[in-house]
């Protein structure tokens, strides 16, 4: 018996620890777990989004580190990217329903939605990001919008920093049809030379283009948003369809872009290995054009998901006003942003971590910039 006893004894006490050590265990796992990760299990087999990509452009930040961190599986949704050549072909493709998303460009969809194509922005991915360019012995060239007068300006099309100026330049009372020259060039690579060489006195860049100018000998006088803040750059656009079809996997998306977004602001080295990883650019190139150097390179890209409807309606009030897109078009924006998708996905990170003080900025945020 007394043995029985002691024998019984020590298998209790194992049992005890067993259990002991492996609620530990599971406490541990709960206090390294990701409080804004998804906190269900679903099994359900996953919507595919189509999302267009542009060569390894990292504007798209927060797409890329969802990824590359595997957001979206966790989230239960199946995110393919494809290759585009250019904007207006990927945004023919979102009309066309043979993409989802296309994460690039404003002009695109403004110029699609001013001719009648049901595409809808629902979310945003830069704002801001221009920049101009001179040669270092004009350094001081642009002060105020009154030094645009008499410039020869190189810019390219798909590019929304001159047309705000424009905006801003007719706002002003100038003729920007002969109180300047704005040329035309094909790419921006075309506009540093043109600087580079004299032919323009000035060129307007965008996605950390200036950093690659400044490697070259050239400088950065200012920056578009020193003249306009917070102008929509990039924003996020879908078809009519996709949302009437897919809205969940829409909201799952923006959900897995707000958890990346966090890790960009307080994780600067997981997000530039991702970025570079995806890229194949240096990690020094990537900490430049998102984030900036201090004493090498002010970054004009600011990293936002907000649609910020507000700031788009005026974007296209300018287009018509420079003469982008027709004056007179009967289709109002304000009827192709959808705010509902992002302002859904901000809820539920909320819901999951009520004492994330990020999410609820970005709620105060939302508020303002789409009322």
């Amino acid at each position: 018996m007394k043995k029985w006893v002691t024998k019984s004894s020590i298998w209790v006490l194992l049992v005890a620890i067993i259990v002991l050590f492996a609620g530990c265990n599971n406490n541990d796992n709960q206090q390294n777990a990701d409080p804004n990760a998804n906190p269900t299990n679903e099994n359900s087999t996953p919507v595919t989004l189509k999302v267009g990509m542009v060569g390894t452009d990292i504007k798209t930040a927060c797409i890329i580190i969802a990824e590359e961190l595997g957001y979206y599986d966790e989230e239960g949704i199946d995110v393919h990217f494809e290759k585009i050549s250019n904007l207006s072909d990927g945004i023919t493709a979102v009309d066309m329903g043979k993409l989802d998303i296309l994460p690039f460009g404003v002009i695109p969809s403004a110029t699609f939605i001013s001719q009648g194509s049901d595409v809808v922005i629902f979310g945003g991915t830069i704002s801001e990001g221009s920049e101009i360019i001179v040669t270092p012995e004009n350094a001081n060239m642009i002060q105020t919008l009154e030094d645009f007068r008499g410039k020869r300006i190189g810019c390219y099309r798909m590019e929304t920093g001159h047309m705000v100026i424009k905006g801003l330049l007719s706002e002003a009372g100038m003729d920007i049809n002969n109180d300047m020259e704005f040329v035309l060039l094909d790419s921006q690579q075309s506009i540093i030379e043109a600087v580079r060489k004299g032919e323009v006195d000035l060129g307007f860049l965008n996605s950390g283009q200036g950093y690659i100018a400044q490697q070259s000998g050239l400088v950065v006088a200012c920056q578009v948003g020193d003249f306009s803040s917070d102008f929509p750059c990039c924003r996020q656009t879908t078809s009519r369809d996709a949302i009437n079809e897919k809205r969940d996997a829409l909201v799952k998306f923006e959900i897995a872009n707000l958890r990346a977004y966090e890790i960009f602001l307080n994780d600067h080295e997981t997000a530039i290995r991702a970025l570079a990883d995806y890229s194949g650019q240096s990690a020094e190139y990537v900490e430049a054009v998102m984030y900036g150097i201090e004493g090498i390179y002010d970054n004009a890209m600011i990293l936002s998901l907000d649609p910020n409807k507000n700031k788009v309606i005026d974007f296209y009030e300018t287009m018509k006003l420079n003469g982008d897109i027709d004056a007179n078009t009967p289709y109002d924006i304000a009827d192709y942003i959808d705010t509902s998708i992002y302002e859904d996905a901000l809820n539920e990170m909320i819901a999951r971590n009520p004492d994330n003080e990020l999410f609820t900025g970005l709620m105060d945020d939302f508020i303002i910039n789409n009322s």
